[in-house]
């Protein structure tokens, strides 16, 4: 309840355009927090275009590793056969 009154002075102070898009790059983001509604408000960025959050090229995951690298390497070291 208390982050529904929080929203709800969110739009008597931003206006319910500014907040309605602030809402939805929170919610694009994975987040459901007013504090960070406001902080998207604060700081003006709630029409700022998205940018890209993965580092790496799509498709590709990142901490994915060649199948050599899984590969058992026998006879090595502690006399193995």
């Amino acid at each position: 309840m208390r982050q529904v009154c929080a929203l709800l002075g969110l739009v008597r102070r931003w206006g319910p355009g500014r907040v309605d898009a602030a809402c939805r790059r929170a919610l694009e983001a994975g987040a459901v927090s007013v504090p960070l509604v406001s902080r998207i408000l604060q700081a003006g960025t709630e029409n700022a275009a998205r940018q890209q959050a993965l580092p790496f090229p799509a498709g590709q995951p990142r901490l994915a590793r060649d199948p050599a690298h899984f590969a058992v390497r026998r006879g090595g070291l502690g006399g193995g056969a």
